[in-house]
C-alpha cells in the first residue's frame, strides 16, 4: 500500500499551493500587461523550482493511477495567449529534456511553448489534486516530481533565463 501521508506533509501542500497559483496566473494572463506577466513569472517560477526540489522521494507507482486533465486545446489556448503577451519576445530557445538528453541535438522551442508544456504538467498534477482521492494524488506527484527531473524543471529554468533577459534588456521599453 502507499504511504497516503506524504500527501498532507509541510512540502507537498507548499508544492500544491504554488501550483495552484502558477496555474490561476497563466490562465488570467490575458488580463494583465507584459511587463506585469514577465514579472510575476519571474517570481512564481523560481518558487515552483524550489518547491519541487523540496518534495520528498516517493516511491514508483503503476501508469494506471495516472490522470490527464489538460488536453490540447488547453495547452493550445495558453501556447497563444502567451504568445501574444510576449509578442517579439516570444523567442526560440534551444532546450534538451530526456529524449535527446544524450546526444547532441537539442529542440528548438518557442517561450510560449514552453510556457504551455509547464501549464500541462503542472495542470495535471493540480486536477488530480483536487479530486482528493488519495492514490490518484500520490500518483499525481510522483509523476509530477519525475517529470520534473526530465522535462518540466529544465523548462523552468530556460524560461526564467530567457525572462531574466528580457526583463533586464528591455525595462525601458515597458509601456504597455
Amino acid at each position: 500500500m502507499y504511504n497516503t501521508e506524504l500527501i498532507y506533509t509541510k512540502e507537498t501542500v507548499e508544492f500544491a499551493t504554488v501550483a495552484k497559483e502558477f496555474i490561476a496566473f497563466l490562465e488570467a494572463s490575458a488580463k494583465i500587461s507584459k511587463k506585469e506577466f514577465i514579472e510575476t513569472s519571474l517570481k512564481i517560477l523560481p518558487l515552483l523550482y524550489l518547491k519541487a526540489l523540496l518534495l520528498p522521494e516517493l516511491e514508483d507507482f503503476d501508469d494506471d493511477f495516472t490522470e490527464k486533465f489538460i488536453d490540447e486545446a488547453s495547452w493550445s489556448y495558453i501556447q497563444q495567449v502567451v504568445a501574444a503577451k510576449l509578442d517579439e519576445d516570444d523567442q526560440y530557445v534551444q532546450i534538451q529534456d530526456a529524449t535527446v538528453m544524450n546526444s547532441l541535438d537539442s529542440l528548438n522551442v518557442g517561450l510560449s511553448e514552453l510556457y504551455a508544456d509547464l501549464y500541462q504538467e503542472i495542470g495535471d498534477f493540480i486536477g488530480a489534486f483536487k479530486l482528493g482521492v488519495d492514490e490518484i494524488t500520490l500518483a499525481a506527484f510522483y509523476y509530477c516530481q519525475e517529470n520534473f527531473k526530465t522535462y518540466w524543471g529544465i523548462r523552468a529554468v530556460v524560461l526564467m533565463k530567457s525572462l531574466h533577459e528580457i526583463n533586464f534588456q528591455n525595462e525601458e521599453d515597458f509601456d504597455l
